[in-house]
């Protein structure tokens, strides 16, 4: 399960795990979590961007494009329950 966590206030946006709902290098989830990710990352290159296998975390920058991003994580979450937990911290 690939867990994402926000922090609305920061901005940051975590990724950690791997979703497991396919074949590693062709789960179509965690192909859509890499995507929206990384259009974050390339949107927000003022933000600190730390990534490694399997986690990744990104501060800073503009509030709009986290909540953009985070929209389609919360319909991958909606739509692969057990693949994808999101969370949205206060």
């Amino acid at each position: 399960m690939t867990r994402v966590v926000y922090e609305p206030k920061l901005p940051a946006l975590e990724f950690s795990g791997h979703a497991g709902a396919g074949i590693r290098g062709q789960d179509p989830v965690c192909a859509a979590l890499s995507i929206l990710l990384f259009t974050l990352c390339e949107g927000e290159q003022a933000a600190q961007i730390r990534l490694r296998d399997g986690w990744c975390r990104v501060r800073g920058g503009d509030r709009r494009s986290y909540e953009l991003i985070v929209g389609g994580c919360r319909l991958l979450a909606e739509n692969y329950p057990a693949a994808v937990k999101l969370e949205v911290r206060a």
